[in-house]
């Protein structure tokens, strides 16, 4: 899977594991435990692993999240659960997760010779299949920002606005990671104008996930705005401090510091016009750090 998807599926997995437990089985599962893949000698980065009881019955979840199907994904499977059966001695429900495309195989098996020497079964859950408007409406919250992707008569924008409504409700400091969800899995079937009407790039930002994608999000002029903001920010901010310490802010001072972009060198000023108590002293402090005329 790609970075950012794999990224956020793991931060939902982290947040609501039973929640993804839910989408498989179809009910509320109360017992779920994410657990750790570092306990396998091998690591597999699409690959999700619950503990689960359900009804007394303990078992391994393993959810493998794809963006598309891949040929080869039931070997890989098969790979895996053997590995988490052996390493835990428990039985295990493997099960992939396409977010589009459809697979429709649900075993894998080989012969030699006489022997038929694996029999595989898995689940396999296709995004596009599933019940779009009945899950954003009654399914586990933590699975909203996957409903995009299922199936919908409703028009696309009309899908991302109600599940934006719907993590509106959720807990206050549950919501970024939610929207940044969204608006990600969203981008597999909707143009990011299309996202970004509904979700604001500002509802994201608070998100800790959030900085590792920002590029893709903010594009290149708004970067570029949010700089100058900044920038025109920290300018304010000596002019403030001069005129707090002097009394007074020198001709021509606002349009010298204008021709400053860089931000380190604008903050180092702020703290030399903070301390100033002379004009002289912070006009030898501008000359060292931003000479006149270069």
């Amino acid at each position: 899977m790609a970075g950012e998807f794999d990224l956020i599926i793991k931060a939902l997995a982290e947040r609501y594991p039973g929640h993804l437990v839910e989408l498989v089985r179809g009910r509320p599962v109360a017992n779920v435990e994410r657990v750790e893949k570092e306990a396998v000698a091998v690591e597999r980065e699409s690959d999700l692993v619950f503990r689960v009881t359900e009804n007394g019955y303990e078992y391994l979840m393993i959810l493998e999240v794809q963006t598309r199907p891949e040929r080869d994904m039931a070997r890989r499977l098969l790979e895996y659960t053997a590995m988490q059966h052996r390493e835990f001695e428990r039985p295990v429900y493997p099960v992939v997760l396409n977010l589009t495309g459809r697979l429709e195989e649900e075993s894998y098996s080989f012969d030699c010779l006489d022997l038929r020497v694996v029999t595989f079964n898995y689940r396999v859950l296709n995004l596009r299949d599933l019940p779009g408007a009945e899950l954003l409406k009654h399914g586990p919250l933590g699975v909203v920002p996957l409903v995009p992707l299922m199936r919908h008569e409703a028009p696309g924008e009309e899908v991302l606005a109600g599940c934006a409504r719907r993590i509106a409700e959720a807990p206050a400091e549950w919501q970024a990671d939610l929207y940044l969800g969204l608006a990600v899995f969203s981008s597999l079937r909707f143009a990011r104008e299309v996202i970004l009407k509904v979700i604001e790039v500002s509802k994201m930002e608070a998100s800790p996930l959030f900085d590792g994608i920002r590029e893709k999000w903010i594009d290149q002029g708004m970067q570029q705005g949010i700089q100058q903001g900044i920038q025109q920010g920290i300018r304010e901010t000596i002019l403030d401090a001069l005129q707090e310490n002097l009394g007074f802010v020198p001709e021509g001072l606002e349009k010298r510091l204008r021709a400053i972009q860089d931000v380190a060198t604008l903050r180092t000023l702020h703290r030399r016009a903070v301390r100033a108590r002379t004009l002289e002293e912070f006009l030898r402090a501008l000359g060292e750090v931003a000479p006149e005329g270069n």
